[in-house]
């Protein structure tokens, strides 16, 4: 095994001082993740997960509309659970494939 060059000791030096300079203290990430938790909770109060406010059913009738070539009517609007990993690995495999198989 080969001992590395000046230019390559050089170069992993300044790589390790970028990330000295990059580094997050624990008190910095705990405000942080304090300041996410209340802007969570103050987002569940503005609008809970339950309700989907009538502006987003106008946009996706809009968007539904202009997509299919004519005007209709949202009946019922579901909500889909989060998909398991398997799932999004499929997603990934299919969408990384050169040509989608169509049905």
């Amino acid at each position: 095994m080969q001992d590395p060059s000046a230019e390559q000791l050089r170069l992993l030096a300044a790589q390790v001082e970028k990330l000295q300079e990059s580094t997050v203290t624990r008190q910095e990430f705990d405000q942080l993740k304090a300041q996410v938790q209340r802007l969570a909770s103050r987002l569940d109060e503005i609008a809970p997960a339950d309700q989907i406010p009538d502006e987003h059913l106008a946009i996706m009738s809009a968007v539904f509309a202009a997509t299919i070539g004519k005007r209709f009517k949202i009946r019922q609007v579901q909500h889909v659970a989060e998909p398991g990993g398997w799932a999004q690995a499929g997603r990934v495999n299919l969408h990384a494939q050169r040509h989608v198989r169509r049905s």
